[in-house]
Formats: structure tokens, C-alpha cells, sequence
């Protein structure tokens, strides 16, 4: 908006020429889409689906980018061709759109320059744009002569309507219509292009989409393309089509030219990689190796880790590489092993700070984050201690301080050294040269196995070994901590190459959740954040911390149960959220927790703290904490497996958000006395939000009597429950092996009523009624997103019959593009392109069936609770207490 203040000025002081830095947008001229008569011929001389070489996009006059003619263009000549990209956005809000139906419900963002074609708000356009929705490609058309360095403006036909272009709509009308029209806006003197994409053209690929290949050889370090990008309001973990455009990754972008048509590389044979200026809204591509001409340039898809649109292609891609069965596995691992001990041995061996941080700034950063990570963890006092990827021993001193003993690995022999030498007054502390993956210690040895960037060197088979490995070190009842970079790298240290597997927190959670050991002891997430210190230092909120304890075969009744119904594993979390909503496992979501906030309020103040005990995926937690930014909230998780999805997607969130919304994990749901050990009177709001069903009926006046502890005098304690409806004997006996089979422990709302006024004056209302409506709203979402209409059961196999159709155009095709391959060369690239083809139809397929069973699963168990409901078995209530005065106790 910037841009158009400051053309509102110039309006305002000369003529009528105004311009504005938006995207421009277009409506149809004509049922066929196309917007001005000189579309009658279609222009497609080159290969090249996107061709911008008569264009160069430049700073303006006033300050933004525009599009400039690079040489004279003659009237009815083509300008521009491209290609667009449909994006899940709404163009009334975002101007950097175009409008991409007739209808004007679809939007999509552009190819080369065709993004910063400013408007011509006088009525004098030199372009006119042809819009073909049905193959997503455009031309833009000379509607007049051009001459060379004038810039190219279209008429915004969308300024009437689009609530974006509302400010750009009044300046155009406060503008006296006898002005004269302005001349050409003048290049800024020195003005670099912005966009170059000369080297790259792009054309459908083998797949049936669109690829960039080399217009010409390229070679290792050159310039592939520059470009600069658009901010878009759009969610980048559903929309594929955009960049991650901030250090959080919770920006996301669209690029100029050939940028956004770079395809994936699965098997680390991609040839360029991308540098971002997040604060100029830029970016540059270089060859990584040599690229051929004709090659095609591809990208390491660095977001393929976390973002959820790329779950198929990260699975396509794991797939890939296990192709041969174990052979290749462990060619691969033997592969992997080496690049992490070339990383290290070669490229950062010299035994510094900065090296072990792989950061110029690392001293600071030392003195900030050791600090963070030692108050992480638990007593060690007498303990026996492993550290496994020490390093120079930044914590190894520190650890030998206060443990009994301490054993130091790491597979650097410069830097056990180093670490010898630093530490060697601690008598205590015994370093060895090893590498962890070969490493065998006794059994029950250790109280804590700590690392600290351990094991984002090391591939997901080599993780998994060491989770078993681990829980047999350690004794029972010892921890293990660990701290990763997620989803992509922190430091700014110079990387020759980089072999590090920047994983997302809940793989390491799943990862470590499942880890059984022989005796059936396991792995209990006690505890997990991002580094506090990295985010406020560097905006960083990737760098995450774990602690787990190794419990034994006997655990916990009510930790068993969640295990084996694996109600909260990451895919079952993904499925109710299909059903209830983003962020929640528990019946009417957002409207519940507005119920919820609106009991909550008159106890809700500024400044006011709240605890939501069994917190689930953070809905109603995050919905308190959005909607009242004066207040401060707790959520407190029962499920390891929840807590971590909630830490990951927690980080993610803005720091104001993140400094007033907090998580715990209570893996005994609060009961036992090291379990919410908050001061009294520390909340004035409680929140039980459809958990107090879970406790067995001891642990109910428990967790109440702890509730009321934890309130202020006049605080409100508000429970969402399931409840019999009729009594016990009564109930039908399939909903009583349903609760059985859950884990519920019931209560008629009576006796609910009666275990509440202990503590509490009470208030209850009958919500059954929209219980079984919120019921019927679940059942409609999971015949959309599982039934027979659902798009992946639909489309699952649908073109696997028509795959040997493809071989022999595929073969034409190759041999045409490339003439001089033999024909057995030949032969073997469509028969991989096949198997590659053949696998993502498995992979649909797999997923039918996947979506078939959860069908099956989710329709079953509403139906059951539905029918409950409405005959009476099962009541659903929400009760509102509070907490009585001193006196009035």
C-alpha cells in the first residue's frame, strides 16, 4: 500500500499518469476468457511454455517493480506467454492475484514478468492479456506500439469489484478526466533487472506437468535465475505452489519466471539450489554441478520434511529408494555414513566453538543457549552420564561438574582431543574416540544419555537403531535428552555440501514412541521446546529439545490403554482434525470453545491465567489465547504423541502468541503429587474439556481436588464431559463395550453434579441435544473426506490402466528431445519413468485403502455415540463451577 501512497502524491502534484506496484488482474472480456480482440491467432512459435525475453522487470519511478519493454514491440505482437499457477487464495483481499474464471472464484499467480505489469489508471494500457483457463496458460499482447525501455501497464478491469483495489479504484477517480496523460515513466538511472530467467525455459515434462530445463550449459556456481517473489496470504502446508519465505515458516511466497515450475529431486541428484533475501523479497538459483543443455534443473525440496501437501512425495521418495530391497538399503546407509564422516573429518574438523556451531556468531549464541539447555535437564547429582556427539566438550566440563561420572563419545579425533585437553582437570570424565552407530555399552549402565546435534546426522533407520540401543544403556527410570535442528539448517557457516536429514519434531517423537526394547521397556516424552535462546536471538524456532524416560513393561494402566488403541498417533490426530477441525480431537470445535470462553469471561480479566488440562491438540487452548490477547494460557497434554505434534506446530505460531500460549506433558493426567505442582490460587480459569471421562472413578476427586487448589477464590472451573444418560444397568451393551473398549469411565451428570460441589458451586446445562448435532456434522465430514465421493478413493488407480498407453509416445518423445541416445538408453529412461509412474499409483492405492478403513472406523464409532445420545445412554453436559470465597468455605 506504500507504493500506492506514493503514487496518490505524484497524482496529486502532475498529471493523470498513475500506476500502482499490485499485480494487475483481469476479468474476461468474452465467454472464451479471452479479454481483447487480437487473440484471434494463437502464438506458440517456441518450445518454451513461459517466454518473457521482451520484457525486463525494473525498479520504477516510485519505488516498486515494474515490467519494461527490453526492445521495441509492434501492435497485435506477443509481449508475454506464460504459465499460472492456481493458488488457494482470495483475490478480493490479495491483490497479487489474477482472476482465473469467469465466474471470478478461482485465482492464480503468473509466470515471468506478467506479476508486475502495473495499471494504467488514465484509460492509456499498451497490453492487453489472453487468458486460457482451461490449459492455466496466458499471452499478453501489444495493444499499441511500444518502444523500447517504456514501461508495459494493462488496464485493471478487476478495479471495480476487487475489495484490494479499493484505495488504487479512488485515486483513479478523484483524477480530472481533461487531464493530459503522463509520458512513460522513465527507468530509475542504474536500475538492475530483477528477473532473469534467460537461461531457463519451461515445457511439459514426462509426467504431465511442467518442468524448467536449461536453455544453455550452465555451469557449477553460475547464476542459474534471479528473480523476486510475492508474499501471499496462503497456507504453504496445503498449497504446494509457493516458497517458505521466512526463517518459521510461517511466510510463503510466489516467485517470478521459470522459479515456481523447479521440480523435486528425490534421489539427491538435484543440480541447483536457491538463496533467499527474505528482506528483499528476492532470490537467486545456482548450479550446484554442472547442468547440461536441455538438462532438467531441479531443487532439493528441503520442506518435503514437514509440509503436509508433500506427504505423497515424501513417501514416493522413500519408496524410491527401496526399490532393490535391502541391498540398496544398506548401500545407501553405507553411502549416508560417509557423507556425515566426509561433513565432519574433511570439511569441519578444526575443534572450534564456531565449527561445532557451525555459526560465526557461535560464542554468543554459547552463552545464551548452554544455559537454556542445562535447565533442562534433570539432577544429576551422582548420576552416570553419557554424551554421545560431544564435540569439543562444551557440556562435557559442565556435566563432569555435576554428575558422578561422565563418558564422553564423538567420532572426531580432533575433537575428543581437544575435548581432553579443555577438561583436563575433571578426573571424572572419560572421552572416546567412537562412532555412535557401532557403539556397545551394558545394559541398565547410565542415568542420563544426553547429545546435543547427534542425531540429525544420522538416517531414520540409524535413529531407530539407536532408540533400542539407548533404552537398553539406560537404567530404569533414566532419561535421554536430546536437541535437533528441525526442518532446515540455523547456522551461518560455509557448506561445501550438506548431508544433515532436518527432520520435523514429530518424526523423532514417533520415532522414539514406537522403540520397544526386549524386555518390553519403552520410551515415555516427558518434556519438549524450541531453544528459547535461538528464537529471540535469531527468530530461529526450529531448533527443538526432547527429554524422555525409559519406562518399564509395567507401566501405567491408563498409558497401556492409549497405546494399544493408538488413539493419538500422528495419522489418527490428522483424521479427526478432517472431522472436527484444525487443532482439535474433541466434539464441536471452535464453537465449543467459544461456549466455553463465554462461561469463562466474567473470571477474565487482563492479565488473567488459564489451564487447560487435557489440552489435546491445543484448539481450545489457542482459541482462548487468539481471542484474548490480554490474558495468558496453560495447556497441559495427557498423550506424548499429542504433545509433540502440538510442540511442532506450537513454534510455529507468532512470538506473541508463543510468549502468552504455553504446553506441559502430565503423562499421569495430573494425578500424581509431581504433576501440576503449581503455587495455589495460581489460575482464575480452568478448562476440562472432555477428559475427566477418561479417569477412573478414584482419580476423578483427584484431579478436582487439585482444580480447586490451583483456583482463586471466585475462579471458574468449566468441564465438557460424556455422562450416562440412564443408569448403568440400562445402558445398551454395545455402547458399554464401546467405553470399555475406550478407556471411559462414566458418570451419571447427578453424581458428576454431586463430586463437583465438594469443591465448587455448580451449574449444569443438558447439551445432548447439540451434541448429537455436532454428531451429524461429523458424520457429513467423514463422507466427504473418507467415503466413496473422497477425492483420493476416487482417483486412486484411475489412470494405471491407461500407463502401457503411454510407452510409446513416452519413447517418441525422448527420442525426438534427444536424438543421439541409444535406443537401449532409451528404453531404460521410459522404463524408469514407468516404474516411477507404477509406484505413485501404489501409493494412491495404498492410501484408498487407508481412507476405506478409516471410513469404516470413524462412521462405526459416531454412529454409535450418535445413536447413544439420542436414546438416551449417553448425556453430554457442560457444568460451570466455581470456586467459593475464604469466607464462604
Amino acid at each position: 500500500m506504500r507504493a500506492i501512497q506514493r503514487r496518490a502524491a505524484a497524482a496529486a502534484t502532475s498529471s493523470v499518469r498513475q500506476q500502482s506496484s499490485l499485480l494487475a488482474a483481469w476479468v474476461p472480456g468474452h465467454r472464451n476468457g479471452v479479454g481483447f480482440a487480437f487473440a484471434a491467432v494463437r502464438r506458440c512459435s517456441s518450445d518454451s511454455l513461459i517466454d518473457c525475453s521482451k520484457v525486463q522487470a525494473r525498479l520504477d519511478a516510485y519505488g516498486g517493480v515494474g515490467a519494461f519493454a527490453a526492445q521495441p514491440i509492434k501492435r497485435g505482437e506477443v509481449v508475454e506467454r506464460g504459465v499460472v499457477r492456481r493458488l488457494p487464495v482470495d483475490g478480493n483481499d490479495c491483490a497479487y492475484v489474477f482472476t482465473w474464471s469467469p465466474d471470478r472464484s478461482v485465482w492464480a499467480s503468473g509466470s515471468g514478468c506478467s506479476v508486475f505489469y502495473n495499471a494504467s489508471l488514465a484509460g492509456t494500457p499498451n497490453t492487453e492479456m489472453a487468458r486460457y483457463f482451461d490449459e492455466d496458460k496466458f499471452e499478453i499482447i501489444a495493444s499499441r506500439d511500444i518502444a523500447e525501455n517504456e514501461e508495459l501497464t494493462h488496464l485493471y478491469k478487476s478495479l471495480e469489484w476487487r475489495e484490494c483495489f479499493k484505495e488504487l479504484k479512488a485515486i483513479r477517480d478523484r483524477m480530472p478526466a481533461s487531464a493530459e496523460v503522463a509520458k512513460p515513466v522513465e527507468l530509475v538511472s542504474g536500475s538492475p533487472i530483477v528477473v532473469d530467467c534467460s537461461k531457463v525455459y519451461a515445457k511439459k515434462d514426462a509426467f504431465g506437468g511442467v518442468g524448467a530445463y536449461a536453455k544453455v550449459p550452465i555451469k557449477k556456481g553460475e547464476l542459474v535465475e534471479r528473480g523476486i517473489v510475492r508474499r501471499l496470504p496462503v497456507d504453504g502446508n496445503v498449497c504446494p505452489f509457493v516458497f517458505t519465505w521466512s526463517e518459521d515458516g510461517t511466510v510463503w511466497a510466489s516467485g517470478s519466471g521459470c522459479s515456481v515450475f523447479y521440480n523435486a529431486s528425490l534421489d539427491g541428484s538435484e543440480n541447483t539450489e536457491m538463496k533467499r533475501f527474505f528482506d528483499e523479497d528476492r532470490f537467486e538459483v545456482y548450479a550446484v554441478r554442472d547442468i547440461a543443455k536441455d538438462e532438467e534443473v531441479t531443487h532439493l525440496y528441503k520442506s518435503i520434511e514437514w509440509r503436509e501437501c508433500f506427504k505423497d512425495l515424501k513417501e514416493l521418495r522413500r519408496r524410491s529408494i527401496q526399490i532393490d530391497g535391502a541391498d540398496i538399503a544398506s548401500s545407501d546407509a553405507d553411502s549416508a555414513r560417509g557423507s556425515f564422516a566426509e561433513y565432519w573429518n574433511a570439511d569441519h574438523s578444526a575443534p572450534t566453538l564456531e565449527n561445532m556451531m557451525l555459526d560465526s556468531d557461535a560464542g554468543t549464541m554459547d552463552r545464551l543457549e548452554r544455559p537454556e539447555i542445562l535447565s533442562a535437564l534433570p539432577s544429576l547429582a551422582g548420576k552416570r552420564v553419557l554424551e554421545l556427539g560431544a564435540g569439543i566438550g562444551r557440556f562435557s566440563g559442565i556435566l563432569a561438574q555435576k554428575a558422578g561420572e561422565v563418558v564422553a563419545v564423538d567420532f572426531v579425533d580432533s575433537s575428543c582431543s581437544e575435548n581432553r585437553r579443555l577438561n583436563a582437570d575433571c578426573t571424572n570424565l572419560q572421552v572416546m574416540h567412537a562412532d555412535v552407530t557401532m557403539l556397545e555399552l551394558k545394559p541398565n549402565s547410565f542415568d542420563l544419555v544426553f547429545s546435543n546435534w547427534l542425531l540429525m546426522y544420522l538416517t531414520d533407520d540409524e535413529v531407530r537403531d539407536f532408540a533400542k540401543k539407548v533404552l537398553t544403556w539406560l537404567k530404569p527410570g533414566g532419561h535421554l535428552f536430546f536437541r535437533e535442528s528441525c526442518f532446515h539448517a540455523s547456522g551461518n557457516a560455509a557448506r561445501r555440501f550438506n548431508p544433515t536429514q532436518y527432520r520435523d519434531p514429530n518424526s523423532y517423537s514417533q520415532m522414539f514412541s514406537e522403540s520397544v526394547s526386549g524386555d518390553g521397556s519403552r520410551f515415555q516424552l516427558l518434556a519438549t521446546n524450541c531453544v528459547e535462546s535461538y528464537a529471540k536471538m535469531k527468530g530461529n524456532v526450529h531448533q527443538m529439545w526432547f527429554r524422555w524416560e525409559k519406562i518399564g513393561p509395567m507401566a501405567s494402566n491408563r498409558r497401556m490403554r492409549t497405546l494399544q488403541t493408538g488413539q493419538y498417533t500422528p495419522a489418527h490426530c490428522l483424521r479427526y482434525e478432517k472431522i472436527y477441525g484444525r487443532s482439535y480431537i474433541y466434539t464441536g470445535g471452535d464453537e465449543v470453545s467459544r461456549q466455553i470462553l463465554e462461561h469463562a469471561s466474567p473470571a477474565l480479566a487482563p492479565g488473567s491465567r488459564c489451564l487447560d488440562i487435557g489440552s489435546g491438540l491445543g484448539g481450545t487452548a489457542l482459541y482462548f489465547a487468539t481471542q484474548r490477547p490480554d490474558i495468558f494460557v496453560h495447556g497441559v497434554n495427557h498423550s506424548g504423541e499429542l504433545y509433540s505434534l502440538v510442540a511442532g506446530r506450537h513454534v510455529k505460531q507468532s512470538r506473541e502468541v508463543r510468549e502468552r500460549l504455553t504446553f506441559e506433558l502430565a503423562p499421569e493426567a495430573g494425578i500424581p503429587e509431581n504433576e501440576l505442582r503449581y503455587p495455589p490460587n495460581s489460575f482464575d480459569v480452568i478448562i476440562i474439556r472432555e477428559s475427566m471421562m477418561y479417569l477412573d472413578y478414584q482419580d476423578k476427586p483427584v484431579l478436582l481436588q487439585k482444580a480447586s487448589r490451583l483456583l482463586r477464590p471466585g475462579g471458574r472451573l468449566i468441564v465438557v464431559d460424556y455422562g450416562f444418560g440412564k443408569p448403568d444397568k440400562e445402558v445398551n451393551s454395545l455402547f458399554r463395550e464401546h467405553l470399555q473398549e475406550w478407556g471411559y469411565f462414566l458418570m451419571e451428570p447427578a453424581e458428576q453434579r454431586k463430586l463437583l460441589q465438594r469443591y465448587f458451586e455448580v451449574e449444569d446445562t443438558d447439551a445432548t441435544e447439540h451434541f448429537v448435532r455436532f454428531m451429524d456434522e461429523g458424520l457429513a465430514n467423514i463422507e466427504e473426506h473418507f467415503g466413496e465421493s473422497a477425492l483420493v478413493r476416487q482417483n486412486a488407480g484411475k489412470d494405471a490402466e491407461q500407463l502401457e498407453l503411454l510407452r510409446s509416445p513416452l519413447i517418441g518423445q525422448m527420442q525426438a528431445a534427444l536424438p543421439r541416445l541409444s535406443v537401449d538408453a532409451v528404453d531404460d529412461a521410459v522404463e524408469a519413468a514407468m516404474a516411477k509412474l507404477n509406484m505413485h499409483f501404489d501409493a494412491e492405492r495404498a492410501d484408498a485403502e487407508v481412507c476405506k478403513a478409516d471410513y469404516e472406523w470413524a462412521r462405526r464409532t459416531w454412529m454409535l455415540e450418535r445413536r447413544a445420545a439420542a436414546e438416551g445412554d449417553l448425556r453430554w453436559t457442560f457444568f460451570v463451577a466455581v470456586k467459593k470465597g475464604v469466607a464462604e468455605s
